[in-house]
């Protein structure tokens, strides 16, 4: 084990007990529905993570429906059925698509770090809590002014050209409130962690949180660039109207092909790797390592996005090394995480609960992703050898991997990946988000139905993509059976997808409306699991000084209201007085 790694006994367990700085009962106003007036103003970061959590997974639920619709339709490539026309198909595939990364995945991991971030770190608040509301509203107008500009014949293949402008400010804004909100998560960590925490002890999850929060702020204004450069394209006549559609459905490309779209499968791990920890009863042993494993899975991410900001207006570009590099290497940092994790499945006690299984199917379906990453570098590579050794290797396979619907391949099991990590870090914490616990029996259809949906949309991707179907949201010119049948696997995929967005929702209605047990079903190693369930406004009675990455293990460590403890020795004075 190197020397920078935080080592736990085995006799260590998250079972261990340590008394809150108060209990549910004890502050009843932490669990009672704010007002209208008050969420609008709301400066409470478990009120606004909660307000991010309803309304992702409802747009969630809602791209996944578009997409399986839009899936459906591409099973039968003989005419059109749903849509009228091609532009028509595009729009479904295209406000599919953009729901579910930029309306649902994406916000419903920001809604998590908002939430946990502050109480892992023993902070009294989220920095910049009314910034992250703000960011919040603004990205749910922008939402909803993205869904209007498809439905008025906007968006990239629409034929009014206001409304595809207005398709791209509405994204651009979208992108830009998620940036406000990973800043407001960055700076938390970086400058609200209670004394004893330092950068490197900081639990795993929050950790996952920050590096996706950097990569994110650092990533995310290219894609604004390429929305700005779209508006004024459209706007002002650069951009031939017979161009738009490709161009303009090319702007996402770069976030949502591999290996940029690895991104979602950062907070994915880091909440697999919290869950193993609790579920087992077993910290996990490599602290450090899962750290710099994340780390590394963020670089790629980035890289993957910035080498990509040559894509705009043009097919993908194979040829790149750089990106052929990454394709190649991306599992290693995946596979590592899990190999860490791994020690505790091994040497814990498993328990069969929604957040163990979620997190480990996440963290299996996204190495399966990385992996079908890999084949994507066959085409450059080929091409390489047969231009520059004269390898006369055949192309046509290669080919294949490289311009159809393979790519579909990857973006499906990222997708899949991260409803299993948003299943996983609900169920974990869902008693601390609404005190209620949801129920496990829905949770775990949920993951199944999230693993399985991601793996059969994958396998049809692969399918179709070998039957020569071209790159999405094209429509193939001559239609063949491998095609279809690929596709139709692919919209059954997504609407297995669709299946366990839905369980999610309806565990998170029943979790607001107050069903569900109220008794605390488990608790961890790191400082939330040290106050109320929901927790109180300020969260800590006094912020807690730590010395480990588990302060719960410490011997000793205990949070003290000191109004309490000054009542307790004035009982005791008191007591003497009599006694004398």
């Amino acid at each position: 084990m190197p020397p920078t790694d935080t080592a736990v006994t085995d006799s260590a367990s998250t079972e261990a007990h340590v008394e809150p700085a108060m209990s549910s009962s004890d502050d009843m106003s932490a669990a009672t529905p704010l007002a209208v007036g008050d969420v609008i103003t709301t400066g409470d970061h478990k009120a606004i993570g909660r307000m991010w959590i309803g309304a992702s997974s409802l747009f969630l639920l809602a791209g996944l429906a578009v997409g399986a619709i839009a899936g459906f339709e591409h099973a039968d490539l003989s005419g059109f059925a749903i849509a009228k026309d091609a532009d028509q198909f595009t729009q479904l595939w295209s406000l599919g698509r953009d729901l579910v990364m930029f309306g649902g995945i994406v916000p419903l991991f920001v809604a998590l770090a908002i939430t946990v971030v502050p109480l892992q770190v023993g902070a009294s608040a989220l920095a910049f809590s009314r910034g992250a509301a703000a960011a919040f509203w603004t990205w749910l107008v922008s939402t909803g002014i993205l869904i209007l500009s498809y439905v008025m014949n906007g968006g990239p293949s629409g034929g009014q050209t206001d409304f595809v402008v207005l398709w791209a400010l509405a994204l651009a804004a979208m992108l830009l409130s998620i940036v406000w909100a990973l800043i407001c998560i960055a700076t938390t960590v970086l400058g609200a962690r209670t004394a004893g925490m330092k950068l490197e002890r900081v639990p795993i999850t929050t950790w996952g949180f920050f590096v996706f929060a950097i990569t994110g702020i650092l990533a995310l204004p290219i894609i604004i660039g390429e929305l700005g450069l779209a508006y004024l394209d459209v706007k002002y006549g650069y951009l031939p109207t017979d161009d738009t559609r490709g161009i303009l459905v090319g702007v996402m490309n770069s976030v949502s092909f591999a290996p940029a779209i690895y991104w979602l499968g950062i907070p994915t791990l880091a909440i697999a790797v919290d869950a193993i920890s609790t579920h087992t009863g077993r910290p996990v042993r490599f602290h450090r390592s899962v750290m710099v494993a994340l780390g590394i899975l963020a670089a790629y991410a980035f890289a993957g996005d910035f080498f990509s900001f040559s894509w705009r207006g043009r097919p993908v570009a194979l040829d790149n090394g750089a990106l052929v590099l990454l394709w190649l290497v991306s599992s290693i940092p995946v596979l590592a995480t899990l190999a860490f994790a791994g020690e505790s499945l091994k040497k814990g006690t498993f328990k069969v609960r929604t957040p163990l299984i979620a997190g480990l199917f996440g963290g299996l379906v996204l190495l399966l992703g990385t992996a079908i990453g890999i084949l994507l570098a066959v085409a450059p590579i080929i091409g390489f050898l047969n231009t520059n050794f004269d390898a006369g290797i055949n192309p046509d396979s290669a080919w294949i991997l490289g311009r159809t619907s393979f790519h579909e391949a990857s973006r499906g099991l990222l997708v899949g990946a991260g409803l299993l990590g948003a299943i996983a870090g609900l169920n974990h914490w869902g008693h601390k988000i609404w005190g209620r616990v949801f129920d496990d029996r829905i949770g775990l259809l949920a993951a199944l139905a999230a693993a399985g949906g991601g793996v059969v949309m994958g396998a049809g991707a692969i399918v179709s993509g070998f039957a020569e179907q071209p790159m999405l949201p094209a429509i193939a010119e001559s239609a063949t059976t491998g095609m279809e049948t690929g596709n139709l696997i692919a919209a059954i995929g997504t609407a297995l997808l669709a299946g366990g967005a839905a369980l999610l929702v309806l565990q998170v209605l029943a979790a607001s409306a107050g069903a569900g047990s109220s008794v605390e079903p488990w608790r961890g190693v790191t400082l939330e699991w040290a106050t109320a369930s929901p927790p109180p406004i300020g969260n800590f009675a006094v912020a807690p000084v730590v010395a480990s990455a588990t302060p719960l293990l410490e011997e000793g460590f205990a949070i003290v209201d000191p109004d309490a403890e000054e009542a307790s020795n004035e009982e005791a004075t008191d007591a003497e007085e009599v006694s004398a």
